[in-house]
């Protein structure tokens, strides 16, 4: 999923992502090292960077192909949620873990507007129409075209002589749809220099200055695979990165524990949990304290286990299972495993201090 600011347009035509200044007079862009050609490595890499990242609202459409524009409206296991900004998919997340016996079904208010890859928007109707667009997506994590790891800083500024013209003009792309229209249009010229140099953001927030075409094409490559693109299904917080973070920032007690029906809170009365970024985890009560460890399994990125072990220690020794993870946010870290319906459910629920 890009992190990076993007600019989402309501109107497609080229006249607001591109704008044309006149030139010097009788100026004809020669040949030099700035010159972009159609068909080229360099210009399908342009192209999958430029691309729609239809990734940061999989909560609501499961689907990496597609974006929703917003408002859009949907029901959450009952909840009403309008959604006006990127911000309040945070708001589907709540709705969707605040219970472990609902459907969590994300039911989307038609009609609404839909943003394909190259930038196309499409009124959605109904149900049927939209699930006919999700089903062309690839899943959860899969890899896909666009390139999320690096994108650039805009505005890029190019000199260009349109087919049949003899004085070229300053072209200036302000976001990524602009990008890609120019991509995909090529043809429409005779001749495209980029002004370098053209500085790029990671994901990581490093900008990069490309002084040329080389330097461009190996930045982007040397970037591609060099993130988590985050295409799963939930909104950003069940990565382990991030897990990792929330749980060693701060102290927590166990405020829920039960095995089997049977309340076991007590026994952890008093005692303050601290995890530590080297895999230790610390219980004390001011007069004993009880070291274990603690991992976060990510072999399935969906589906992060919190595995804890305090030895043979009592009552600790009851923490020990690789636990999975029903909440995580607002200062809760909500566990089970097992389940209700096998009679073997156990909870365990840490609050931070």
């Amino acid at each position: 999923m890009k992190i990076f600011l993007k600019f989402i347009s309501l109107f497609f035509p080229l006249v607001f992502i591109m704008s044309c200044q006149e030139s010097i007079p009788e100026t004809i862009v020669e040949e030099g090292a700035g010159l972009l050609n159609n068909n080229t490595n360099l210009s399908g890499l342009l192209n999958r960077v430029a691309l729609n990242d239809g990734s940061q609202d999989n909560i609501l459409d499961r689907a990496n192909n597609i974006s929703i524009l917003l408002p859009v409206t949907v029901t959450v296991n009952g909840i009403v949620i309008t959604i006006e900004t990127v911000n309040d998919y945070q708001l589907v997340e709540n709705a969707i873990e605040a219970f472990s016996n609902d459907d969590d079904v994300v039911n989307i208010s038609f009609p609404i507007t839909i943003i394909l890859p190259d930038f196309t928007q499409v009124t959605i109707v109904n149900q049927t129409e939209f699930d006919s667009y999700v089903s062309q997506s690839t899943n959860e994590n899969e890899i896909d075209d666009d390139i999320e790891c690096i994108d650039f800083v805009f505005p890029i500024t190019l000199e260009v002589l349109e087919v049949n013209a003899s004085i070229a003009t300053t072209l200036v792309i302000n976001n990524n749809e602009g990008l890609f229209e120019l991509v995909n249009n090529l043809d429409l010229y005779t001749s495209v220099q980029l002004n370098f140099p053209i500085t790029l953001i990671t994901f990581d927030e490093i900008e990069i200055e490309a002084e040329n075409l080389d330097a461009l094409e190996s930045t982007i490559e040397n970037y591609i695979d060099s993130c988590d693109e985050d295409d799963d299904f939930d909104f950003n917080d069940d990565d382990q990165e991030v897990l990792l973070d929330f749980l060693t920032n701060g102290n927590w007690i166990i405020d829920e524990f039960v095995i089997v029906d049977v309340g076991q809170t007590d026994n952890f009365t008093g005692y303050v949990f601290t995890f530590l970024n080297d895999g230790t985890v610390n219980a004390s009560n001011g007069s004993q304290n009880v070291s274990g460890t603690f991992s976060i399994e990510d072999s399935n990125p969906n589906d992060l286990l919190v595995i804890l072990d305090f030895g043979s220690v009592i009552p600790f020794n009851d923490l020990n299972n690789p636990w999975n993870i029903t909440e995580s946010e607002f200062g809760t870290l909500a566990l089970e495993i097992g389940s209700e319906a096998n009679g073997d459910l156990e909870i365990l629920v840490f609050e931070k201090l």
